[in-house]
């Protein structure tokens, strides 16, 4: 007898009759920082059970176009929730609102998107991060200087909140640091490496860097190394691989901050699973903390706990 029959005949019909399909779209697939999200992501579907996660992301996170053509083709009716890193904000707010409409839950991870169709936002507190950056750089430079700020793609929610939380930061507590120099650097480590040379050579005298995220660090402190100024410029980098520790440890790098993405991850794939349930969880906005990893608390356990995969 099949479990449909069974379940008219005789009223018997489980909670869940199959398992949930829930997808998630990362960013890209360059970055450690997904590997981490990852790990949290298939503790949640262990936990939850009934679960069929699908992993699928464009390979850089620019690539807002694949983005949008990864949705539309797992808006479809047997998935029952989304997970989305919205490359764009804007852009993917209507990709998403079409998935909604046709029932599919949608939750929003790491970088905001525009409009309500989605149930929740798991996101780190960005604005905070940036001004945690602000401070640490500030006292590094005693409150005064010149300071620059490279970005990575427009329309990136979680990384503009950063820089502009950093810039409002030095506005009103440092207001004899100038911001000299911010601009968008790309969204891979290569094109990053490459603005970052650009901008190095257009302010040869800044005293201060901060980089936004894990690729815009990365290329940042590859085009430090090459013209010979790591150690010599205040850098503050955002998230962690072994590169970017390297540098930390030989104090070309004067600070990462650092998020929880296993933790995001974990958070998210919850609310995705609570709301294709009927579940929704609330509050909508479900906020992770950061921390400054700096060479004197870097082996901590507490800190290593989230700085190795």
């Amino acid at each position: 007898m099949s479990l449909l029959l069974a379940c008219i005949m005789f009223s018997v019909c489980p909670a869940y009759p199959r398992d949930l399909n829930v997808v998630f779209i990362p960013k890209s697939r360059d970055q450690d920082f997904w590997t981490f999200m990852r790990q949290g992501v298939e503790r949640a579907v262990q936990e939850a059970g009934g679960v069929r996660l699908t992993w699928r992301g464009p390979a850089h996170n620019d690539d807002v176009e694949s983005q949008v053509q990864i949705l539309r083709i797992y808006s479809r009716p047997d998935v029952d929730a989304i997970i989305i890193a919205a490359t764009d904000r804007a852009r993917l707010a209507g990709p998403v609102r079409q998935a909604v409409a046709q029932g599919i839950k949608v939750v929003a991870v790491d970088s905001a998107l525009d409009g309500n169709a989605h149930a929740n936002f798991v996101t780190t507190d960005n604005v905070a991060a940036g001004r945690l950056a602000a401070e640490r750089l500030a006292g590094l430079l005693n409150r005064q200087g010149s300071v620059a700020v490279l970005r990575t793609v427009p329309g990136s929610g979680s990384t503009d909140d950063r820089a502009n939380g950093f810039i409002d930061y030095l506005k009103k507590h440092a207001p004899q640091l100038t911001v000299v120099a911010d601009e968008y650097g790309g969204g891979t480590r290569g094109k990053a490496h490459r603005s970052a040379e650009l901008l190095l050579r257009k302010y040869p005298d800044v005293d201060g860097i901060f980089a936004v995220n894990e690729s815009s660090a990365d290329g940042m402190l590859r085009a430090l190394r090459q013209a010979g100024l790591a150690g010599k410029k205040k850098f503050l980098g955002f998230d962690s691989t072994d590169f970017l520790l390297d540098g930390l440890r030989r104090q070309e790098i004067h600070g990462l901050v650092v998020q929880d993405p296993r933790q995001m991850g974990y958070l998210a794939m919850k609310a995705a699973v609570a709301a294709a349930r009927g579940n929704a969880v609330k509050p909508a906005l479900i906020q992770t903390e950061a921390v400054m990893v700096t060479l004197d608390n870097h082996r901590k356990p507490e800190i290593q706990a989230l700085l190795v995969p």
